[in-house]
């Protein structure tokens, strides 16, 4: 029972998890408080990586986002000709996340990916009882490797298995609050289909973030992680082309499921496309926090090059002054 865990782990555990039950998962806080429902661990897990998909409402479970599907949907990988790599940041009033994607086509043998994640919840001073000083660094960490597959002209299938670990190290003398870390392990299962003769409507199923417990103390106390599945659609709408040169227009939305607490959110957003050069994204992400709100994003493609820029408006970041903003930079060779 959680009664039982002690008010040093509580402490600690709280330097990770609390901002992030209040900034980016209040549904979850709430029915924590009900009292029916059992936390979830390892939240950082859905804070959104990458700009694009940010821009376009998260609703990515069907779309191709190049390296960013490392952390949506592992399918949108299988399509991938050319190597990727890509640096993905992202600043809130929580934390700074750092991620660094790397693609590789094998050709008829598939593709394969790599990908490592930093989430860096600043620096905080702690003083025990005599009054001596020191500091803790709380830290979230993923290491990431994917494997994806075209199956046919029209199916594609991906997994990618993560590394997860919540860490706090301790410089100095930090009191009461002990350094430690807590790892644990998870896949994500993806599918994307096209389903109709002009290659239009893409369909999307994921199911991301299913794993094993995190344990910081016992395996009585051990979190569940954030397992969810999304279940979404991108649809190519014809004719822009002509009215707009070499323009491309894409709508999708998808639907996230979270079966711990009983809930679904909604999510839809939208990419113009001009020249295929130039980007111009807008999304929406039902829910409440941080990572749900209305976003923009916008992008430039010159050669191998392309830059992607994105903001999310509302939530407690947007409220303190400081909006989410994410910046990709990705590299194709």
């Amino acid at each position: 029972m959680r009664q039982r865990r002690s008010s040093v782990s509580y402490r600690v555990r709280s330097l990770q998890c609390l901002a992030f039950v209040v900034a980016l998962c209040a549904p979850t806080a709430a029915s924590r408080a009900q009292g029916g429902l059992s936390a979830e661990g390892a939240l950082f897990l859905l804070v959104p990586v990458g700009a694009r998909a940010v821009g376009l409402g998260q609703a990515v479970v069907a779309s191709d986002i190049g390296s960013e599907s490392i952390w949506a949907n592992p399918a949108g990988l299988a399509r991938l000709t050319k190597n990727e790599l890509s640096i993905n940041h992202s600043q809130t009033i929580v934390a700074t996340g750092d991620a660094l994607n790397v693609v590789v086509p094998m050709g008829k043998a598939g593709v394969i990916a790599a990908a490592g994640y930093l989430m860096n919840y600043g620096q905080q001073e702690a003083t025990d009882q005599s009054g001596a000083t020191g500091t803790i660094f709380p830290r979230s960490y993923v290491i990431a490797a994917s494997y994806a597959a075209t199956f046919g002209s029209r199916v594609s299938a991906g997994v990618t298995y993560k590394f997860i670990q919540e860490r706090v190290d301790c410089s100095g003398t930090c009191g009461n609050i002990p350094a430690f870390s807590a790892s644990t392990n998870a896949l994500d299962l993806g599918v994307q289909a096209v389903v109709d003769k002009d290659h239009r409507l893409t369909v999307g199923l994921d199911i991301r973030d299913a794993g094993l417990k995190l344990q910081v103390n016992d395996a009585p106390q051990s979190d569940p992680l954030p397992t969810r599945i999304h279940l979404g659609a991108q649809y190519l709408v014809p004719g822009i082309e002509k009215s707009i040169p070499d323009g491309e227009l894409r709508l999708s939305a998808e639907i996230v499921e979270n079966s711990s607490f009983g809930s679904t959110s909604l999510r839809a957003g939208g990419e113009l496309a001009f020249k295929k050069l130039f980007f111009l994204r807008l999304g929406v992400a039902g829910g409440s926090g941080d990572g749900a709100s209305a976003a923009i994003g916008l992008g430039v493609k010159r050669g191998g090059i392309s830059m992607d820029f994105a903001r999310g408006f509302g939530g407690l970041s947007s409220d303190a002054g400081k909006p989410p903003t994410y910046l990709t930079l990705r590299f194709q060779f």
